[in-house]
Protein backbone atom coordinates (compact mmCIF):
# COMPACT_ATOMS: atom_id res chain seq x y z
CA UNK A 1 0.00 0.00 0.00
CA UNK A 2 1.42 3.39 -1.01
CA UNK A 3 0.65 6.70 0.68
CA UNK A 4 -1.94 7.81 -1.88
CA UNK A 5 -3.80 4.53 -1.41
CA UNK A 6 -3.62 5.00 2.36
CA UNK A 7 -5.12 8.49 2.05
CA UNK A 8 -7.89 7.15 -0.16
CA UNK A 9 -8.71 4.35 2.27
CA UNK A 10 -8.86 6.85 5.14
CA UNK A 11 -11.20 9.13 3.18
CA UNK A 12 -8.67 11.96 2.90
CA UNK A 13 -8.36 12.22 -0.87
CA UNK A 14 -10.23 15.51 -1.03
CA UNK A 15 -7.92 17.07 1.57
CA UNK A 16 -4.94 15.80 -0.39
CA UNK A 17 -6.42 17.37 -3.54
CA UNK A 18 -6.70 20.76 -1.80
CA UNK A 19 -3.15 20.52 -0.47
CA UNK A 20 -1.82 19.65 -3.92
CA UNK A 21 -3.79 22.51 -5.46
CA UNK A 22 -2.33 24.99 -2.97
CA UNK A 23 1.19 23.61 -3.38
CA UNK A 24 0.90 23.97 -7.16
CA UNK A 25 0.27 27.69 -6.65
CA UNK A 26 3.68 28.19 -5.03
CA UNK A 27 6.22 30.17 -7.02
CA UNK A 28 8.50 28.00 -9.14
CA UNK A 29 12.17 27.70 -8.13
CA UNK A 30 13.43 29.64 -11.14
CA UNK A 31 11.29 32.71 -10.47
CA UNK A 32 11.97 32.50 -6.74
CA UNK A 33 15.71 32.54 -7.39
CA UNK A 34 15.49 35.55 -9.72
CA UNK A 35 13.30 37.40 -7.28
CA UNK A 36 15.54 36.61 -4.32
CA UNK A 37 18.59 37.85 -6.24
CA UNK A 38 16.79 41.10 -7.09
CA UNK A 39 15.68 41.48 -3.47
CA UNK A 40 19.19 40.93 -2.08
CA UNK A 41 20.60 43.59 -4.40
CA UNK A 42 18.35 46.34 -2.99
CA UNK A 43 20.24 46.66 0.30
CA UNK A 44 23.60 46.93 -1.47
CA UNK A 45 22.33 49.65 -3.84
CA UNK A 46 20.92 51.73 -0.99
CA UNK A 47 23.93 51.22 1.28
CA UNK A 48 26.20 52.56 -1.48
CA UNK A 49 24.31 55.87 -1.49
CA UNK A 50 26.75 58.48 -0.16
CA UNK A 51 24.10 61.19 0.25
CA UNK A 52 21.63 59.61 2.72
CA UNK A 53 21.30 55.86 3.20
CA UNK A 54 24.96 55.21 4.03
CA UNK A 55 24.55 57.67 6.91
CA UNK A 56 21.51 56.06 8.55
CA UNK A 57 20.94 52.70 10.23
CA UNK A 58 18.45 50.70 8.17
CA UNK A 59 17.43 47.12 7.44
CA UNK A 60 15.58 45.61 4.45
CA UNK A 61 13.02 42.79 4.78
CA UNK A 62 10.02 41.36 2.90
CA UNK A 63 6.44 41.88 3.97
CA UNK A 64 3.13 40.49 2.72
CA UNK A 65 2.61 37.01 1.30
CA UNK A 66 6.34 36.22 1.05
CA UNK A 67 6.79 36.88 4.76
CA UNK A 68 3.81 34.78 5.89
CA UNK A 69 3.98 31.86 3.44
CA UNK A 70 0.88 32.55 1.32
CA UNK A 71 2.44 33.34 -2.05
CA UNK A 72 0.62 32.35 -5.24
CA UNK A 73 1.71 32.30 -8.85
CA UNK A 74 0.51 35.25 -10.94
CA UNK A 75 -2.76 34.69 -12.77
CA UNK A 76 -3.13 35.53 -16.45
CA UNK A 77 -1.15 38.65 -17.29
CA UNK A 78 -0.53 39.59 -13.66
CA UNK A 79 2.99 39.84 -12.30
CA UNK A 80 4.07 38.68 -8.86
CA UNK A 81 4.78 41.59 -6.56
CA UNK A 82 7.28 41.28 -3.74
CA UNK A 83 6.70 43.92 -1.06
CA UNK A 84 9.91 45.12 0.58
CA UNK A 85 10.31 47.39 3.60
CA UNK A 86 13.27 49.72 4.04
CA UNK A 87 13.09 50.06 7.81
CA UNK A 88 15.07 53.13 8.91
CA UNK A 89 15.96 52.98 12.61
CA UNK A 90 15.51 56.70 13.15
CA UNK A 91 12.49 58.64 14.44
CA UNK A 92 10.14 59.80 11.71
CA UNK A 93 9.75 63.32 13.11
CA UNK A 94 13.41 63.96 12.29
CA UNK A 95 12.42 64.09 8.61
CA UNK A 96 9.60 65.14 6.35
CA UNK A 97 7.72 62.37 4.57
CA UNK A 98 8.70 63.73 1.16
CA UNK A 99 12.36 63.80 2.20
CA UNK A 100 12.47 60.04 2.83
CA UNK A 101 10.49 59.24 -0.32
CA UNK A 102 12.60 61.52 -2.51
CA UNK A 103 15.86 59.99 -1.28
CA UNK A 104 14.60 56.53 -2.24
CA UNK A 105 13.51 57.64 -5.72
CA UNK A 106 16.76 59.57 -6.23
CA UNK A 107 18.90 56.48 -5.60
CA UNK A 108 17.11 54.33 -8.17
CA UNK A 109 16.75 57.13 -10.69
CA UNK A 110 20.48 57.72 -10.55
CA UNK A 111 21.32 54.06 -11.20
CA UNK A 112 21.71 52.93 -14.82
CA UNK A 113 20.35 49.45 -14.04
CA UNK A 114 17.28 50.57 -12.10
CA UNK A 115 16.36 53.80 -13.91
CA UNK A 116 14.48 52.09 -16.79
CA UNK A 117 12.72 49.77 -14.32
CA UNK A 118 11.63 52.49 -11.87
CA UNK A 119 7.95 53.41 -11.47
CA UNK A 120 7.31 55.92 -8.64
CA UNK A 121 4.10 55.02 -6.74
CA UNK A 122 2.19 56.81 -3.99
CA UNK A 123 4.02 55.20 -1.07
CA UNK A 124 6.78 53.20 -2.66
CA UNK A 125 9.26 52.82 -5.47
CA UNK A 126 8.34 50.03 -7.87
CA UNK A 127 11.15 48.22 -9.69
CA UNK A 128 9.48 46.43 -12.58
CA UNK A 129 11.08 43.34 -14.12
CA UNK A 130 8.58 43.42 -16.96
CA UNK A 131 6.66 40.21 -17.63
CA UNK A 132 8.17 38.46 -14.60
CA UNK A 133 7.71 40.26 -11.26
CA UNK A 134 8.11 43.63 -9.60
CA UNK A 135 9.47 44.86 -6.28
CA UNK A 136 7.47 47.43 -4.31
CA UNK A 137 9.98 49.13 -2.00
CA UNK A 138 8.40 50.97 0.92
CA UNK A 139 10.57 53.28 3.09
CA UNK A 140 9.63 53.98 6.70
CA UNK A 141 10.96 55.38 9.96
CA UNK A 142 10.30 54.18 13.48
CA UNK A 143 7.84 55.83 15.86
CA UNK A 144 9.48 54.82 19.15
CA UNK A 145 13.03 53.70 19.80
CA UNK A 146 13.57 49.90 19.79
CA UNK A 147 10.08 49.21 18.39
CA UNK A 148 9.12 48.13 14.87
CA UNK A 149 6.00 50.19 14.22
CA UNK A 150 6.65 52.55 11.30
CA UNK A 151 5.50 55.76 9.71
CA UNK A 152 5.72 55.69 5.92
CA UNK A 153 5.39 58.56 3.42
CA UNK A 154 2.12 59.07 1.56
CA UNK A 155 2.37 61.47 -1.38
CA UNK A 156 -1.39 61.89 -1.80
CA UNK A 157 -1.71 62.96 1.82
CA UNK A 158 1.61 64.85 1.72
CA UNK A 159 2.24 63.38 5.15
CA UNK A 160 3.11 60.23 7.09
CA UNK A 161 0.85 57.21 7.53
CA UNK A 162 1.15 54.41 10.08
CA UNK A 163 2.00 50.76 9.37
CA UNK A 164 3.38 47.75 11.25
CA UNK A 165 4.56 45.04 8.81
CA UNK A 166 6.59 43.01 11.31
CA UNK A 167 3.74 42.99 13.80
CA UNK A 168 1.26 41.87 11.14
CA UNK A 169 3.48 38.98 10.05
CA UNK A 170 3.88 37.79 13.64
CA UNK A 171 0.12 38.06 14.22
CA UNK A 172 -0.77 35.92 11.19
CA UNK A 173 1.97 33.31 11.75
CA UNK A 174 0.96 32.87 15.40
CA UNK A 175 -2.68 32.30 14.41
CA UNK A 176 -1.74 29.89 11.60
CA UNK A 177 0.28 27.63 13.88
CA UNK A 178 -2.41 27.59 16.60
CA UNK A 179 -4.14 24.48 15.26
CA UNK A 180 -6.44 22.88 17.84
CA UNK A 181 -5.64 19.32 16.69
CA UNK A 182 -2.76 17.78 14.72
CA UNK A 183 -2.92 18.91 11.08
CA UNK A 184 -4.95 16.22 9.33
CA UNK A 185 -2.54 15.42 6.50
CA UNK A 186 0.54 15.72 8.71
CA UNK A 187 -1.00 13.24 11.15
CA UNK A 188 -1.93 10.91 8.28
CA UNK A 189 1.64 11.10 6.97
CA UNK A 190 3.11 10.30 10.38
CA UNK A 191 0.71 7.39 10.87
CA UNK A 192 1.58 6.00 7.46
CA UNK A 193 5.32 6.28 8.09
CA UNK A 194 4.86 4.39 11.35
CA UNK A 195 2.77 1.75 9.58
CA UNK A 196 5.34 1.42 6.78
CA UNK A 197 8.19 1.02 9.25
CA UNK A 198 6.25 -1.60 11.17
CA UNK A 199 5.80 -3.58 7.95
CA UNK A 200 9.40 -2.92 6.88
CA UNK A 201 8.14 -1.57 3.57
CA UNK A 202 10.50 0.34 1.32
CA UNK A 203 9.06 3.02 -0.92
CA UNK A 204 9.62 6.61 -1.95
CA UNK A 205 7.63 8.75 0.45
CA UNK A 206 6.36 12.23 -0.43
CA UNK A 207 8.18 15.25 0.97
CA UNK A 208 7.13 15.64 4.59
CA UNK A 209 7.13 19.45 4.27
CA UNK A 210 4.35 19.19 1.68
CA UNK A 211 1.95 18.00 4.38
CA UNK A 212 3.24 20.30 7.12
CA UNK A 213 2.04 23.69 5.90
CA UNK A 214 -0.70 25.00 8.16
CA UNK A 215 -4.32 24.79 6.89
CA UNK A 216 -4.83 28.55 7.24
CA UNK A 217 -1.95 29.32 4.87
CA UNK A 218 -3.21 26.79 2.33
CA UNK A 219 -6.77 28.16 2.62
CA UNK A 220 -5.54 31.70 1.94
CA UNK A 221 -3.57 30.54 -1.11
CA UNK A 222 -6.61 28.78 -2.60
CA UNK A 223 -8.92 31.70 -1.80
CA UNK A 224 -6.57 34.15 -3.49
CA UNK A 225 -6.59 32.00 -6.61
CA UNK A 226 -10.39 32.00 -6.83
CA UNK A 227 -10.27 35.75 -6.18
CA UNK A 228 -8.02 36.09 -9.25
CA UNK A 229 -10.41 34.04 -11.36
CA UNK A 230 -13.53 35.85 -10.12
CA UNK A 231 -12.10 39.32 -10.76
CA UNK A 232 -10.41 38.48 -14.05
CA UNK A 233 -12.93 40.61 -15.98
CA UNK A 234 -13.15 43.32 -13.30
CA UNK A 235 -9.61 43.84 -11.95
CA UNK A 236 -10.31 47.41 -10.79
CA UNK A 237 -12.47 46.28 -7.86
CA UNK A 238 -10.54 43.14 -6.98
CA UNK A 239 -10.40 42.50 -3.25
CA UNK A 240 -6.80 42.90 -2.13
CA UNK A 241 -4.74 40.05 -0.73
CA UNK A 242 -4.18 41.86 2.57
CA UNK A 243 -7.95 42.19 3.09
CA UNK A 244 -8.62 38.51 2.35
CA UNK A 245 -5.67 37.35 4.46
CA UNK A 246 -6.74 39.51 7.41
CA UNK A 247 -10.36 38.33 7.28
CA UNK A 248 -9.26 34.70 7.15
CA UNK A 249 -6.86 35.24 10.05
CA UNK A 250 -9.55 36.93 12.14
CA UNK A 251 -12.16 34.23 11.46
CA UNK A 252 -9.88 31.19 11.77
CA UNK A 253 -10.61 29.01 14.81
CA UNK A 254 -7.84 26.42 14.69
CA UNK A 255 -9.36 24.01 12.15
CA UNK A 256 -7.04 21.07 11.43
CA UNK A 257 -7.81 20.70 7.72
CA UNK A 258 -7.84 22.97 4.68
CA UNK A 259 -11.37 21.82 3.90
CA UNK A 260 -12.78 22.75 7.31
CA UNK A 261 -10.87 26.04 7.34
CA UNK A 262 -12.38 27.25 4.06
CA UNK A 263 -15.81 25.80 4.80
CA UNK A 264 -16.14 27.37 8.26
CA UNK A 265 -14.64 30.74 7.33
CA UNK A 266 -16.95 31.11 4.32
CA UNK A 267 -19.91 30.45 6.61
CA UNK A 268 -18.60 33.04 9.07
CA UNK A 269 -18.06 35.63 6.34
CA UNK A 270 -21.61 35.24 5.02
CA UNK A 271 -23.03 35.25 8.55
CA UNK A 272 -21.00 38.20 9.82
CA UNK A 273 -21.48 40.48 6.83
CA UNK A 274 -24.99 39.63 5.61
CA UNK A 275 -26.53 42.29 7.89
CA UNK A 276 -24.53 45.01 6.17
CA UNK A 277 -25.57 43.78 2.75
CA UNK A 278 -29.27 43.61 3.70
CA UNK A 279 -29.15 47.19 4.97
CA UNK A 280 -27.76 48.30 1.62
CA UNK A 281 -30.04 46.19 -0.59
CA UNK A 282 -33.32 46.79 1.28
CA UNK A 283 -32.91 50.30 2.71
CA UNK A 284 -30.10 51.84 0.67
CA UNK A 285 -27.98 52.34 3.81
CA UNK A 286 -24.32 51.87 3.07
CA UNK A 287 -22.64 50.52 6.18
CA UNK A 288 -19.58 48.64 5.10
CA UNK A 289 -17.27 46.41 7.06
CA UNK A 290 -13.90 47.81 8.05
CA UNK A 291 -10.86 45.56 7.91
CA UNK A 292 -8.27 47.13 10.17
CA UNK A 293 -4.70 46.00 10.69
CA UNK A 294 -5.15 43.78 13.78
CA UNK A 295 -1.88 45.05 15.28
CA UNK A 296 -2.31 48.69 14.23
CA UNK A 297 -5.86 50.04 14.44
CA UNK A 298 -4.77 53.28 12.76
CA UNK A 299 -4.36 51.37 9.48
CA UNK A 300 -7.60 50.64 7.62
CA UNK A 301 -6.97 48.15 4.82
CA UNK A 302 -10.37 49.05 3.32
CA UNK A 303 -10.18 52.86 3.48
CA UNK A 304 -10.69 53.19 -0.28
CA UNK A 305 -14.04 51.38 0.06
CA UNK A 306 -15.45 54.67 1.43
CA UNK A 307 -14.59 56.47 -1.81
CA UNK A 308 -15.89 53.72 -4.07
CA UNK A 309 -18.71 51.50 -2.70
CA UNK A 310 -18.24 49.06 -5.57
CA UNK A 311 -15.20 47.57 -3.78
CA UNK A 312 -17.48 46.44 -0.98
CA UNK A 313 -20.26 45.25 -3.30
CA UNK A 314 -17.81 43.20 -5.32
CA UNK A 315 -16.30 41.67 -2.18
CA UNK A 316 -19.77 40.47 -1.13
CA UNK A 317 -20.42 39.15 -4.65
CA UNK A 318 -17.10 37.29 -4.55
CA UNK A 319 -17.86 35.77 -1.14
CA UNK A 320 -21.30 34.57 -2.27
CA UNK A 321 -19.93 33.10 -5.48
CA UNK A 322 -17.15 31.33 -3.60
CA UNK A 323 -19.68 29.95 -1.11
CA UNK A 324 -22.03 28.73 -3.88
CA UNK A 325 -19.28 26.87 -5.71
CA UNK A 326 -17.83 25.52 -2.47
CA UNK A 327 -21.22 24.02 -1.56
CA UNK A 328 -21.20 22.16 -4.86
CA UNK A 329 -17.71 20.85 -4.08
CA UNK A 330 -18.95 19.73 -0.66
CA UNK A 331 -21.66 17.67 -2.33
CA UNK A 332 -19.18 15.74 -4.44
CA UNK A 333 -19.07 17.82 -7.62
CA UNK A 334 -15.32 17.53 -8.18
CA UNK A 335 -15.68 19.20 -11.56
CA UNK A 336 -16.42 22.55 -9.88
CA UNK A 337 -12.80 22.57 -8.73
CA UNK A 338 -11.98 23.68 -12.28
CA UNK A 339 -13.97 26.87 -11.79
CA UNK A 340 -12.54 27.43 -8.33
CA UNK A 341 -8.86 26.84 -8.94
CA UNK A 342 -8.24 26.51 -12.68
CA UNK A 343 -8.92 23.84 -15.30
CA UNK A 344 -5.52 22.49 -16.32
CA UNK A 345 -4.19 22.43 -12.76
CA UNK A 346 -7.18 20.47 -11.45
CA UNK A 347 -7.01 17.89 -14.22
CA UNK A 348 -3.30 17.32 -13.77
CA UNK A 349 -3.58 16.89 -10.03
CA UNK A 350 -6.49 14.45 -10.18
CA UNK A 351 -4.63 12.50 -12.84
CA UNK A 352 -1.54 12.37 -10.62
CA UNK A 353 -3.63 11.14 -7.70
CA UNK A 354 -5.01 8.27 -9.77
CA UNK A 355 -1.57 7.41 -11.15
CA UNK A 356 -0.19 7.20 -7.62
CA UNK A 357 -3.12 5.06 -6.59
CA UNK A 358 -2.35 2.70 -9.46
CA UNK A 359 1.03 1.96 -7.88
CA UNK A 360 -0.71 0.46 -4.88
CA UNK A 361 -1.93 -3.08 -4.46
CA UNK A 362 -5.27 -4.75 -4.95
CA UNK A 363 -8.24 -3.05 -6.54
CA UNK A 364 -7.64 0.47 -5.20
CA UNK A 365 -7.46 2.10 -8.62
CA UNK A 366 -10.65 0.37 -9.71
CA UNK A 367 -12.40 1.57 -6.53
CA UNK A 368 -11.08 5.08 -7.05
CA UNK A 369 -12.18 5.13 -10.66
CA UNK A 370 -15.67 4.05 -9.68
CA UNK A 371 -16.04 6.38 -6.73
CA UNK A 372 -14.21 9.52 -7.85
CA UNK A 373 -14.81 9.49 -11.59
CA UNK A 374 -18.21 7.79 -11.76
CA UNK A 375 -19.60 9.72 -8.82
CA UNK A 376 -20.54 6.68 -6.72
CA UNK A 377 -18.82 7.83 -3.55
CA UNK A 378 -20.21 9.88 -0.67
CA UNK A 379 -18.70 12.90 1.03
CA UNK A 380 -19.24 13.50 4.75
CA UNK A 381 -19.69 17.00 6.28
CA UNK A 382 -15.94 17.26 6.92
CA UNK A 383 -15.13 16.58 3.28
CA UNK A 384 -13.85 13.03 3.76
CA UNK A 385 -14.70 10.42 1.14
CA UNK A 386 -16.88 7.54 2.34
CA UNK A 387 -18.72 4.67 0.72
CA UNK A 388 -22.06 4.91 2.49
CA UNK A 389 -22.90 8.24 4.18
CA UNK A 390 -23.05 11.96 3.46
CA UNK A 391 -23.67 13.63 0.10
CA UNK A 392 -23.48 11.39 -2.94
CA UNK A 393 -21.02 12.85 -5.42
CA UNK A 394 -21.84 13.64 -9.02
CA UNK A 395 -20.22 12.05 -12.06
CA UNK A 396 -17.67 14.42 -13.53
CA UNK A 397 -15.24 14.89 -16.36
CA UNK A 398 -12.66 12.41 -17.52
CA UNK A 399 -9.45 13.58 -15.87
CA UNK A 400 -6.72 11.66 -17.60
CA UNK A 401 -8.67 8.52 -18.42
Amino acid sequence: MNFQEYLYNQGFQREDLLARMAESLELDDSRSYRMESAYNAIYDVLKADAVFFSKVDFVVYPQGSKAIGTTTKPFGKDEFDLDIVVHIRDLYHNYTSSEIYNHLIRVFRGNDVYRPKLIPKNRCARINYSGDFHLDILPGCIVIRDEDKLMVPDRELASWTSTFPKGYSSWFLDIAKDVRQPILLRKAFENFVTLSEAKAEQEDLPDEDFYSKEPLKRAVQLTKRYRDIFFDKNPKHRTSSIVLTTIFGQLYQGEASIYETIDNILNRIIGNYSEYQQLFEKRGIYKRIKVLNPVNSEEDFTDKWDKDKEYYNQFIAFAKSYKEKWERLKKGDFGIAEELFGSARTKNILKAQLENLSKGKGDTLEKAGLSIIAGKNYVDPKGNITTDNGYQSKPHRNYGG
